[in-house]
């Protein structure tokens, strides 16, 4: 009789250890969608998906990863979109500009549902003018070159990024080492806390430094990009470099570079400021 009960009870545990049927989403594809000039370029580079279930953070999964939706039936599913944080791997974030996009979906057990959300800038998203520029007009709209080294545009389909338009190319020579591109009008930044960003796309067979001038002469690098065969999107935050003490009243932003190679080729596109 005893072994009988110890039977049964082993039974009914086994059955409440059961795991509970799962259905499994798959995000590919992720894009951002601009709704106007003033909001720049629609490159985007995003690598992580951050999801909620019925408003429970469930977890974060690269982009083409498998994500499970325990349950079946319909459910609330909301996307974030992820980022690296200054391009580093190990600071991955949901991006504070991006809305979150939220569906519904009827889940059958077993199944995967594969979808590729458009996201938005947030409605708060700020991007200040006299940062935003995609070099397609001609030179010193918005940055000008500082010191002996000028930049240009390019518009050898090749070199371009998306192959349309133009960007910026800059070199260093042995007698002129230096390179600096700052914003031709300085801007208000919001210190305190606030969220500031700056996107970037890049090609370079050398490193170069992104950061800021806080009123005329307070420089403040803030991230390092490395060399990239291939053009590439960064999201430098620059919160920690506006709030710092002392703060301005106005900054630029400012990209550095110094010759660490005997050709130094460094391609830049689609440059914006985004705040609240």
């Amino acid at each position: 009789m005893f072994l009988g009960i110890l039977l049964a009870f082993g039974s009914c545990k086994k059955s409440n250890l059961k795991a509970p049927a799962s259905a499994f989403m798959v995000v590919n594809n992720p894009t951002i969608k601009t709704t106007s000039s003033t909001q720049g370029s629609n490159s985007s580079k995003i690598t992580d998906i951050w999801y909620y279930v019925d408003d429970d953070f469930k977890g974060a999964f690269p982009v083409g990863g498998i994500m499970p939706v325990i349950g079946e039936g319909n459910h609330k599913i909301t996307f974030f979109a992820g980022i690296k944080n200054n391009g580093i791997s190990a600071t991955r974030v949901p991006y504070d500009f991006y809305q979150p996009q939220t569906i519904y979906q009827n889940f059958e057990p077993g199944l995967t549902y594969t979808f590729s959300p458009e996201f938005n800038y947030a409605t708060y998203a700020i991007f200040p003018a006299q940062a935003l520029e995609n070099f397609d007009s001609t030179l010193g709209v918005k940055y000008l070159s500082i010191g002996a080294n000028p930049y240009y545009l390019i518009s050898d389909p090749l070199k371009v990024y998306g192959g349309t338009g133009k960007s910026v190319f800059i070199t260093m020579t042995d007698i002129n080492p230096d390179a600096i591109l700052k914003t031709t009008t300085s801007m208000y930044l919001p210190a305190g806390g606030t969220s500031v960003y700056l996107e970037l796309n890049y090609k370079c067979n050398q490193p170069f430094n992104i950061g800021i001038i806080g009123g005329s002469s307070d420089e403040r690098l803030v991230v390092t990009a490395n060399e990239s065969d291939e053009w590439n999107k960064i999201y430098v935050k620059l919160t920690d470099a506006v709030s710092t003490a002392p703060t301005y009243s106005y900054y630029d932003v400012i990209i550095k570079a110094t010759k660490t190679v005997s050709s130094p080729e460094i391609y830049l596109d689609n440059i914006k400021l985004v705040t609240r």
